[in-house]
C-alpha cells in the first residue's frame, strides 16, 4: 500500500488586501495534504507551484517552482519570490514588491501533483499615487522643508524614492525635477528630449540629482494614499469665481477638493474634461480616457496656468466649475 496526496489549497485571505504603492506583500498560501490509501505503486511526484495574475480577463504566468527548479516571467523577474517554500514545504506564499498600480489584480495560487490541481484566488489593490506638485506663482520655488509642507497642506506627503520608481515604471513622465523625502531630487522620464536627458545618456529612467542642500528650490512629489470621502465635480451653468467655489462646496455640505484628493480620484477613475477650482486655488481636471480636446493624447490631471510657460494659477475672479470633496462621517480602516 501506498500514500497518495490528495491536495487542498487555500489563501486564508482572500481579499481584497490593499497594500501602498511602492510597498512589497506577502500573499498568503497553504498547501495542506490528507493522506489517501491506495494499492498503486506509483511514486510520490513532486508539486509544481504556479502563481498568476488575472487582470482585464488575461492570466499571466509570474513564477513556477517544482522542486528546486524556479522559473520568472521576466517582467517580475527581481520582483517575485516564494517566500518559506524551501524550507517550508507547504507555505507557497508569494513576495510581491516594488508594488505598481498595474499590479491591482486577482491573483492564483496552483499546485499540481501528478494527476491533481488545486488552487485559490485572491485580489490585491495597490492603493496610492505619486504627483508633481509646483508653487502657486511657478517653478522652482520650494526649498526641501517648504516643500514637504506644500504636500502637507493639500492633504498629502512628499513622495519617497520607491514610490517615484515604481509611479515611473507604470509609465508616469514628468520633465520637472522635484524634492522627495531623503532629500533627493529627481524626476521621470519615459521619453528622453531636449531638456530632458539628464543623467542617463539618452536612457529612460528616473534622473536623479543626488542629495541637495536643503535651501535649493525645486518641485515636489507628493504622494497621497487614501482621502476617506468623495470628490465629485459640479458643471455649473454660471462658472464661478475662487470664493463663490468656497461656497458652493459649503452650501452642498462639502468644502473644495484638494489637489490630492483630485489625484487619488482620478486613480480612481473620475473623469471629467471640465477644469474646476480646488481649494490651493488652482484649476484642475482628471482625465482617464485621453481625447485631444480634453488636454491632449495622454491620461493625468491635466492643470490650468495663467501664463503661457506653465506658470501661475488662474485669477481668484476667473471663472470656473467645481470639485468638491465630501468626508466620510467615520474613518474607514485601511486594508
Amino acid at each position: 500500500m501506498n500514500e497518495v496526496q490528495e491536495l487542498h489549497v487555500s489563501i486564508p485571505d482572500s481579499g481584497p488586501i490593499f497594500a501602498p504603492l511602492g510597498s512589497s506583500i506577502s500573499i498568503p498560501c497553504v498547501v495542506s495534504l490528507s493522506s489517501i490509501t491506495t494499492s498503486t505503486s506509483a511514486a510520490p511526484v513532486v508539486p509544481r507551484i504556479k502563481w498568476s495574475v488575472i487582470s482585464g480577463g488575461v492570466e499571466t504566468q509570474i513564477l513556477v517552482v517544482q522542486g528546486l527548479r524556479v522559473k520568472v516571467n521576466e517582467a517580475y523577474r527581481d520582483r517575485a519570490a516564494l517566500l518559506n517554500y524551501t524550507s517550508l514545504p507547504d507555505d507557497a506564499s508569494l513576495l510581491l514588491g516594488d508594488l505598481r498600480p498595474s499590479d491591482s489584480a486577482h491573483y492564483r495560487c496552483e499546485v499540481q501533483q501528478g494527476l491533481e490541481d488545486a488552487s485559490d484566488l485572491m485580489e490585491l489593490k495597490v492603493k496610492g499615487v505619486v504627483f508633481h506638485y509646483r508653487d502657486a506663482l511657478g517653478r522652482y520655488a520650494f526649498s526641501f522643508h517648504q516643500a514637504q509642507r506644500a504636500c502637507e497642506a493639500i492633504g498629502a506627503r512628499i513622495a519617497t524614492a520607491d514610490q517615484l520608481l515604481a509611479a515611473y515604471y507604470d509609465g508616469y513622465e514628468q520633465c520637472d525635477a522635484g524634492w522627495l523625502a531623503d532629500q533627493s531630487v529627481r524626476y521621470p522620464i519615459q521619453v528622453p528630449r531636449e531638456g530632458c536627458y539628464g543623467d542617463m545618456d539618452g536612457q529612460p529612467g528616473v534622473r536623479n540629482y543626488g542629495t541637495m542642500d536643503p535651501d535649493s528650490l525645486f518641485d515636489v512629489y507628493c504622494y497621497v494614499e487614501q482621502i476617506n470621502g468623495e470628490v465629485f465635480h459640479d458643471s455649473i451653468p454660471q462658472h464661478l469665481t475662487f470664493n463663490e467655489a468656497q461656497s458652493y462646496c459649503r452650501a452642498a455640505g462639502a468644502e473644495l477638493a484638494t489637489t490630492a484628493q483630485l489625484y487619488l480620484a482620478w486613480s480612481e477613475e473620475l473623469d471629467h474634461c471640465s477644469p474646476g477650482w480646488l481649494s490651493d486655488g488652482s484649476v484642475r481636471y482628471p482625465i482617464v480616457t485621453p481625447r485631444e480636446r480634453c488636454g491632449g493624447p495622454q491620461p493625468g490631471v491635466k492643470t490650468l496656468y495663467r501664463f503661457s510657460n506653465q506658470t501661475g494659477f488662474p485669477e481668484p475672479s476667473s471663472l470656473h466649475d467645481v470639485y468638491c470633496f465630501k468626508g466620510l462621517c467615520s474613518e474607514l480602516p485601511f486594508g
